[in-house]
């Protein structure tokens, strides 16, 4: 009966041949003077074994020969790793490629039950274990352990086949991944990397990819009060700018446009989604790779920044309004150069600041004449250095002043006598000098006066 089975086949098959555009069910009784039931049972053998192909046309069903690659062909041509099971598992067939990662002779595999294969060369037990003999089609990734090798990874597709015989079995191919998924791996590494340390920093950043905003960080959404989907919703990045910065953002979004390749940077008030405002300094950069354009923008949060820049402005401002209306000099010198000077002491000098500043305190206020010095009597003719060697000798942040008296000779001549205070501050490596003068010509006069008057009358007594 099997014989008389596989004979009816292969008359059916040598007539599909002879009609390469097919034959009905009919056309095929009549011409092998068949019943039509059973023509469609034999045809649906050779359509499950993949031996004969089925077209419909309306109610019609017309049979052609399947155009089929042989199995050994496609074991021995193809590149990957192919091994053929029957339905207790055997292995009745496997490719080269199969038998040299398992580091396995043909002799030695065929015709055994693959639940007991055993390899020398790799740990195969994850497609072992996988196996079973009612399974269906399925696709799946297996890993091997080489030996010298160390990882490979495959993808595997297991077909349920139905041979010529009609018997099933299963198909295994495993495609060589390794590359791609190790690539992959690298590449969500180096993704979490950058996630992790993007997360982390303290600037904002966003990536732009052909116009498209395609990444921003968490701390980009605390910068600005808006959620990520919130930004990249957004239609404009002009949204979040305060309006007096408006006009300035715009050139420079021109400016980046025109030249995307040169790095830009702005500074600019926004405002928050709580309407908070926050001073914001952007760097702008951009790169081409391939057929992309990529903008990486980074958002540093000024705020505080901008806070003590302003405060030390109203502090400098606040320094100047009461430096300039105090009654005394005042002369600051940080690295033996005068960096300030009120206008008391223009005053008192006749000299301008810039004058003041060239030519240094010697050149300006201190008399070169030994015998006015002399004649105040505060001054040893013998130390005309003492001034300058006092201010080097007071000691920052001490407290304790150094104090002179002296004449000066002002830039149109005439002479004052002044009383002064020196203190002095360190701030990190600078060191800061502040010379307090208050003029005291007028008491000195009198002074003189006084002397000489008394000089006169103890003249005139003797």
């Amino acid at each position: 009966m099997m014989q008389d089975y596989q004979q009816e086949l292969i008359v059916i098959r040598d007539l599909l041949k002879k009609n390469p555009n097919g034959m009905s069910v009919t056309d095929i009784s009549k011409a092998l003077k068949k019943n039509k039931n059973t023509i469609g049972r034999y045809l649906d053998i050779l359509l499950i074994s993949g031996q004969v192909d089925m077209r419909t046309y309306g109610m019609a069903k017309v049979y052609s020969i399947s155009q089929r690659v042989p199995l050994s062909a496609m074991l021995s041509y193809s590149k990957e790793l192919i091994m053929v099971l029957d339905s207790e598992l055997r292995i009745l067939d496997v490719n080269a490629n199969f038998l040299h990662l398992l580091h396995l002779s043909r002799e030695g595999t065929v015709g055994k039950n693959i639940s007991f294969l055993q390899s020398p060369q790799a740990d195969v037990h994850e497609l072992l274990d996988n196996i079973s003999p009612d399974m269906g089609e399925r696709e799946n990734t297996v890993t091997f352990q080489v030996k010298e090798q160390g990882e490979r990874i495959f993808h595997e597709k297991c077909i349920p086949t139905v041979f010529d015989d009609g018997q099933r079995g299963i198909t295994i191919i495993l495609e060589d991944v390794t590359e791609h998924i190790l690539a992959e791996r690298e590449i969500r590494k180096s993704e979490e990397r950058f996630r992790m340390m993007s997360d982390n920093i303290q600037d904002g950043l966003m990536i732009v990819e052909n116009g498209k905003t395609i990444y921003a960080n968490n701390r980009l959404a605390e910068i600005t009060g808006y959620s990520l989907k919130e930004l990249w919703a957004m239609p404009s990045t002009l949204t979040i700018i305060a309006p007096e910065c408006h006009d300035e953002a715009t050139q420079h979004i021109r400016d980046i446009e025109n030249n995307p390749d040169k790095p830009n940077s702005l500074q600019m008030w926004i405002i928050r989604k709580d309407r908070e405002r926050r001073f914001v300094y952007l760097r702008i950069s951009g790169v081409r790779h391939n057929e992309s354009f990529y903008n990486f923008i980074i958002f540093t949060d000024m705020t505080a920044q901008k806070a003590q820049e302003v405060q030390i402005r109203e502090n400098e401002q606040r320094f100047r309004m009461m430096a300039e209306n105090i009654q005394d000099g005042l002369l600051i010198i940080e690295n033996e150069k005068i960096v300030f000077a009120n206008r008391r002491i223009n005053e008192i000098s006749g000299y301008s600041n810039e004058e003041m500043a060239a030519m240094g305190l010697h050149g300006t206020i201190i008399v070169e004449e030994i015998s006015k010095i002399s004649v105040s009597g505060m001054i040893p003719p013998s130390d005309m250095n003492k001034i300058e060697d006092l201010v080097k000798s007071v000691q920052p942040d001490s407290g304790v002043p150094g104090e002179f008296k002296i004449w000066i000779t002002r830039k149109d001549g005439a002479q004052r006598f002044l009383q002064g205070k020196v203190t002095a501050t360190r701030h990190k490596e600078m060191t800061s000098t502040y010379i307090t003068l208050t003029d005291i010509t007028g008491f000195a006069e009198r002074e003189r006066n006084l002397r000489e008057r008394i000089d006169a009358l103890q003249e005139l007594l003797h």
